[in-house]
């Protein structure tokens, strides 16, 4: 980055660390006043749940009993929770401070590290009733955790999404301050009805899931899905966690500690995502995690619910408080059943993140009605890798198709990331192309099972890339046979408007001359006519040129080898010795395939003469189920560097047109050949 770039970032960034270290600050030291005010709360027990009590974390007069029964006094709970809330106002104030070293939107970093830093703090609601004096201080710490739900309205780039949101967040804005500061008025939701107050509260926060699902379905790039997809994992595990402290945690104490534990991990969790989301952190890996996740929580609350149901039936039909023979028989149970519950949420969790890698022949079978279902070739690829993508959720499919030489990408889905793997297509040993993937997760690269179903799946999309390939050739020979239909039509006008025409023409003129003065002047009349005579030879002659040049007259009237010697005669007198080999007598072959073959022959033995410095030249013809032929001299070879003129790629042109080969190579022994193989 040039200097003046990062004079001008760090003139910007000074003003807004200000800000955020005074705000820091006043947390800080709000939290340390705060903190002796959470110790008398936690160590008081509450007198009933309908008091409040779960809000402000007390325990109940049973559960203070049960807590005494396993041997803990109510200091020792007061220190585990002041305990919790030291850990969750680190981690909130450190990836706080760790915004401001984000160089990009840092207004917007500011604002999340203001929110954060408010929440960490988390000061008691009672905390005015012990320190009135610092009511404006409590407000503005408190302000901005207040505002939370605009900061999910506008993860995780800082937008508005659709604009129309903003509304939501100016009528929560408005009464967040109406609240606070115009209390008992019509702003203050207090004043509201319940119903009201329900409504809006679940109305606004509907918003916010709509708004998310609509940026990630219709404006998010592929790695905006990913930012969104860690801040949706983070609320998710926050309210099951919540969920888990409100219900499961209500059954007893020690359950009450453990969902103490699991909300603080939940609501821990919530910066640690959108710190990842915004600074673009290992994004990827939230399919890994959210896999994990699904499947072992599912487990872990299968395992809950049936323990605590089957124990409570057991308990009821055995009419015994003692629980411990019925504990034994439900841990019998779980290990029976784990197993097999454990593959089944394995298979349906691995469906969700996998897609159907598990079940090959539903690939096989929508990869067949799809290409069924086709109604042209322009569409079957993109199909392909369309059902690839879906049905393996891989963010990224793509084939590559080699034509004339290079490779050409003929069909992708998603957006062109790094690739993890790269597969072969074949279609009866030759090299069609290739298909390329991406990695579902940049920590989890495709197991054996996907790289063994994927290259199953190659081999049927090398089979309709041939297909593909068989009809672009088609298509692209039929062009050819068109542009040189029109360019051997244009050259017959051009020879006849511009040679024929006029000759013939100028002979008429001439006869019409000669004529007329036949009478008058018989010596001129005599000359015409000569003239008109030597004119006519000449246009004799350019017609055999022109019937040469569509077909040579010798194959018609001496056969295609009796032609090649006739062609060969005419280097009788060059240095070099040709000779050729053939059978005595030729089957039936196509006008076209001996057209090929003698001007293959022609302008080989014409570089030859030209070019090779040899003293022979041999050339062969055999027939099978294909008409092989090959040219062989001695002479110096091919060019370490050769570069094909338009004799070569003529020669080349003449035997593909056909769907034969033609290949030219120098030998190790000197010499070049050239072998052209036609189908007959």
């Amino acid at each position: 980055m040039p200097m003046s770039s990062m004079q001008r970032i760090k003139g910007i960034d000074w003003p807004f660390r200000m800000i955020w270290g005074f705000m820091a600050a006043c947390s800080i030291y709000l939290l340390f006043l705060d903190i002796p005010i959470r110790m008398d709360s936690y160590e008081t027990v509450c007198e009933s749940i309908n008091n409040g009590c779960l809000e402000t974390s007390q325990l109940t007069t049973k559960e203070a009993a049960e807590l005494e029964e396993i041997g803990l006094s109510l200091k020792a709970y007061t220190g585990f929770k002041i305990f919790l809330d030291i850990v969750v106002a680190v981690v909130f104030f450190g990836v706080s401070a760790l915004l401001l070293f984000r160089k990009e939107k840092i207004i917007f970093n500011l604002y999340v590290a203001l929110v954060f830093l408010s929440l960490g703090a988390k000061i008691s609601h009672y905390f005015l009733d012990h320190h009135p004096e610092l009511t404006v201080l409590y407000h503005l710490t408190s302000i901005f955790g207040g505002t939370y739900l605009i900061l999910f309205l506008v993860l995780p780039d800082g937008k508005f999404v659709p604009k129309w949101t903003i509304g939501a967040a100016i009528l929560w804005i408005v009464t967040g301050v109406g609240s606070i500061y115009f209390p008992s008025s019509f702003l203050d939701v207090e004043t509201w009805p319940n119903w009201l107050n329900l409504v809006c509260w679940i109305g606004l926060h509907l918003v916010l899931v709509i708004s998310q699902v609509y940026r990630y379905l219709k404006k998010s790039t592929q790695v905006q899905k990913q930012q969104i997809k860690w801040v949706i994992y983070s609320i998710v595990i926050f309210f099951v966690s919540l969920l888990c402290l409100n219900f499961v945690g209500q059954l007893g104490v020690v359950l009450k500690m453990i969902t103490e534990l699991i909300y603080t991990g939940g609501l821990i969790l919530i910066p640690i995502a959108i710190t990842f989301a915004i600074f673009k952190y290992k994004l990827w890996d939230i399919n890994v995690v959210i896999h994990r996740t699904v499947l072992y929580g599912l487990l872990s609350l299968f395992v809950i619910l049936f323990y605590v149901g089957v124990v409570g039936l057991i308990s009821r039909a055995l009419r015994t408080e003692e629980n411990v023979f019925a504990s034994i028989i439900t841990a019998g149970i779980i290990a029976v059943c784990f197993q097999p519950l454990k593959e089944k949420l394995q298979s349906i969790v691995n469906h969700m993140i996998y897609g159907d890698r598990d079940n090959p022949y539903s690939i096989l079978n929508r990869l067949n009605t799809v290409l069924e279902a086709a109604k042209n070739t322009e569409h079957v690829l993109p199909r392909v890798v369309k059902t690839i993508s879906q049905a393996l959720k891989i963010p990224y499919v793509a084939i590559h198709l080699r034509e004339r030489g290079t490779y050409q990408v003929i069909a992708s889905i998603g957006e062109p990331l790094e690739v993890g793997m790269e597969i072969p297509l074949f279609h009866q040993g030759q090299e069609l192309g290739k298909l390329s993937l991406s990695n579902r997760s940049s920590s989890e690269p495709f197991s054996h099972a996907d790289k063994k179903l994927l290259q199953d799946l190659a081999r049927q999309v090398g089979i309709v890339a041939n297909s593909i390939l068989l009809h672009k050739d088609l298509q692209w020979s039929r062009q050819q046979l068109v542009k040189a239909t029109e360019e051997e039509r244009r050259r017959l006008r051009r020879d006849l408007h511009d040679g024929l025409g006029p000759s013939l023409a100028s002979l008429a003129i001439k006869m019409d001359v000669a004529n007329s003065i036949m009478t008058k002047d018989l010596q001129k009349s005599k000359e015409l006519l000569v003239e008109m005579d030597t004119q006519i030879k000449q246009l004799l002659q350019d017609i055999r040129r022109i019937v040469y040049s569509l077909r040579p007259s010798t194959l018609d009237d001496l056969g295609l080898l009796s032609a090649i010697k006739e062609l060969i005669s005419h280097y009788k007198t060059s240095k070099i010795h040709f000779t050729l080999d053939g059978p005595e007598m030729l089957p039936s072959l196509p006008a076209a395939v001996e057209i090929a073959v003698y001007r293959i022959v022609q302008e080989a033995i014409t570089n030859v003469a030209r070019h090779s410095k040899g003293k022979n030249c041999s050339i062969s013809v055999v027939v099978d189920d294909k008409l092989h032929l090959q040219i062989t001299d001695d002479g110096r070879g091919l060019p370490e560097h050769l570069q094909y003129g338009i004799g070569i790629k003529s020669m080349r042109e003449r035997a593909e047109e056909l769907g034969g080969s033609f290949t030219i190579l120098s030998q190790s022994t000197g010499g070049t050949v050239i072998q052209a193989d036609l189908p007959i």
